[in-house]
């Protein structure tokens, strides 16, 4: 695509200067209104080319940020959505400023959008195979009283058959200001087990974490009783008081209120996923979370 008679007789930095600006506005503005939002969108795409309109979007230009960085933090997702499509590939460095934003602002919609899941390649070439639709994760914050807990919800498809394949599902998800990694593997003599840490940049997080299952043989889609495999209790938690710290990589070494460790890990109930008969699964073995976390006030 070309750039606009208008400004195509002009230089590159002073059509970059210009759409820059009606950039600025649009992730900063409060009055932008959707129809504006699409002409000025279209101004930008004709007075830049898209290899042009791409590499200055991911530039951090805006208050030491990139305009999509704004567009999140400032909750503007018409606009963000509308300047993904421009973009094939992310560099590293808007990636990272991507994820800061999705974490600050916990948005676990523009994070899954972005597509920022650190999931295991193995499994994503098998559910690719094996025709099976992505894993859908929905986060839920409690309000006030509740402002420190919440849920997040796994949808995963083909479970059991993954599982046994990869011996490892791998998910990443926001959820009060960090960025969270949960996993399900199999571990000895086929015994499987969840486990729970921190992405960078997080901060480090006190949580008793909680995990409930729906129980199998229902319909698909269709609601059945939940059980709870594991609940933070005993040695390591108690209603009370959180004994240990999980960090992310960044802060091993660092000094922090409680016994600092790098992830959580439980056993859950029996060797469930080396059998056929799927008991923890709908009958087209989706299986359905919930992980429930406590974080110390």
């Amino acid at each position: 695509m070309i750039a606009s008679p208008l400004l195509a007789h002009l230089p590159l930095r002073q059509r970059r200067a210009t759409v820059l600006s009606r950039i600025r506005d649009l992730v900063s503005a409060t009055d932008v209104t959707p129809s504006s939002i699409e002409s000025i969108i279209n101004a930008c795409v004709h007075d830049l080319t898209v290899a042009e309109l791409s590499d200055l979007l991911q530039t951090p230009n805006i208050e030491g940020h990139t305009a999509l960085y704004w567009a999140i933090v400032n909750r503007r997702r018409e606009v963000s959505s509308a300047f993904i499509g421009f973009i094939s590939n992310f560099s590293s460095k808007c990636s990272s400023d991507l994820r800061l934003a999705c974490m600050q602002t916990s948005d676990q919609a523009s994070f899954s959008q972005l597509n920022f899941q650190n999931t295991n390649t193995k499994d994503e070439s098998l559910r690719r195979f094996l025709g099976c639709p992505p894993d859908e994760i929905q986060v839920h914050h409690g309000g006030e009283p509740d402002d420190h807990q919440f849920v997040a919800s796994f949808r995963i498809r083909m479970f059991q058959k993954r599982l046994r394949a990869t011996q490892e599902l791998n998910y990443d998800f926001v959820a009060r200001g960090r960025i969270w990694w949960f996993r399900f593997f199999v571990g000895k003599k086929g015994r499987w087990a969840a486990g729970l840490g921190l992405s960078s940049p997080s901060l480090p997080a006190s949580p008793r974490p909680s995990l409930l299952l729906e129980t199998g043989n229902g319909e698909p889609g269709r609601e059945t009783p939940t059980k709870r495999v594991f609940k933070g209790a005993g040695t390591q938690f108690t209603e009370t008081q959180f004994t240990e710290t999980l960090v992310s990589k960044e802060y091993i070494g660092d000094v922090v209120n409680g016994k600092p460790c790098v992830n959580i890990s439980w056993w859950l109930n029996d060797q469930w996923v080396t059998y056929d008969n799927s008991t923890d699964a709908d009958c087209d073995n989706t299986l359905h979370a919930k992980l429930e976390i406590t974080l110390k006030e």
